[in-house]
């Protein structure tokens, strides 16, 4: 279970940031169930074996990710399932991307559902009149999917993801931009994270992070 700062770590700040994946919903189960059964519907269309479907999932991954490496689209979903179709010698239907990707979706929102302790702390945060918002990479529409699916819509004042500011953490520009949006501060700001790499790149403008 992770363990997220307390109120009274956190109670002077004006403005708290938070990831949203991994930090307030657990990501990892969600996109096993989501990806396993996206690729079944796969293997079965294409007439191919779970384990041939997963490497051409990989290798379509690795080269969207190289291709894209610090944009939001290289977590495009529909772009991996693109560049699979594409792959294959005997089709060339790249529509029906749209559909696993679709699919994919909707098994990983119906997986995921908010961390309890996040929750509590996002409500002590709201009661003590402390602003917040979220800062996360991939694309806008999902993220506030995933929002809306979490019922944590009205809690944030501002999404700011990568796809609109057009680099992702731990890049400076995105945290820099999350401060103009609330006219705040580095250092009366904080974020709560889970990765030291991403979320801690906040440190290098002033924003004091906390590792869950």
């Amino acid at each position: 279970m992770p363990q997220f700062p307390g109120i009274k770590d956190l109670q002077y700040f004006e403005v708290v940031f938070f990831d949203l994946d991994n930090t307030l919903y657990a990501y990892d189960p969600a996109h096993k169930t989501a990806l396993d059964r996206a690729l079944m519907h796969f293997a079965m269309q294409y007439d191919m074996t779970v384990e041939n479907t997963l490497n051409l999932y990989k290798n379509a991954r690795k080269e969207i990710n190289h291709r894209l490496h610090g944009q939001a689209a290289s977590h495009s979903r529909l772009l991996y399932f693109k560049e699979m179709i594409q792959a294959l010698k005997n089709t060339r239907v790249l529509s029906e991307a749209l559909k696993f990707e679709k699919l994919y979706w909707q098994y990983f929102l119906s997986e995921i559902t908010i961390n309890k302790e996040a929750l509590k702390l996002i409500k002590q945060l709201e009661r003590k009149g402390i602003r917040m918002g979220i800062i996360t990479d991939l694309t806008t529409q999902i993220q506030l999917q995933k929002m809306k699916k979490l019922k944590i819509e009205n809690y944030f004042e501002h999404l700011i993801t990568s796809e609109e500011v057009g680099v992702e953490k731990p890049h400076p520009v995105i945290f820099n931009y999350a401060l103009e949006k609330f006219n705040a501060d580095a250092e009366n700001c904080a974020i709560v994270g889970d990765n030291i790499k991403t979320d801690g790149g906040a440190e290098h403008v002033g924003i004091k992070c906390f590792l869950i």
